[in-house]
């Protein structure tokens, strides 16, 4: 919802996820504005942001749909949460939520080669390894995950 655009644009703009993102360049706030407004209802993008035990937000994780089936997914985890394991239940959940409904897509996932943590995440959720590709001018992982995966 709005009340979380400044939650967003935190973490996107955190050094290290700007780091590891394809367009590494900070995000103004008025693009991100006007971005977070066009998705929030926008059927294309399902966004989950998740939350501890305790209550406190740890991260999120974006699906878009693309075309012919196809989804792209992105994460985040709160600088103050990374390390602790987070990513895997992240990505097991927000994909399991979005196959309920979308039972034919499948999802992509591209990785720079020097993100091995994120890679690794993703395998521990279920995604499997296609290839290394160029991707966006950068040597990347492509992994992929659909609703009939046996890892789920």
């Amino acid at each position: 919802k709005m009340d979380d655009l400044k939650l967003y644009f935190s973490w996107a703009n955190d050094p290290e996820v700007r780091k590891h993102s394809y367009e590494s360049t900070p995000i103004e706030i008025n693009h991100h504005k006007k971005w977070f407004k066009s998705v929030l209802n926008n059927d294309l993008f399902h966004l989950y942001i998740f939350e501890n035990k305790n209550g406190e937000k740890v991260g999120q994780v974006r699906i878009q749909k693309e075309s012919n089936l196809e989804a792209l997914i992105g994460i985040s985890i709160s600088s103050t949460h990374r390390g602790k394991g987070y990513a895997k239940e992240m990505l097991t959940l927000a994909t399991d939520t979005f196959f309920m409904n979308n039972q034919d897509y499948l999802i992509n996932a591209y990785i720079k080669k020097a993100n091995l943590k994120s890679k690794f995440a993703f395998e521990n959720a279920g995604f499997n390894l296609c290839n290394i590709i160029s991707y966006k001018n950068y040597t990347s992982f492509h992994l992929l995950k659909t609703s009939k995966d046996e890892n789920r």
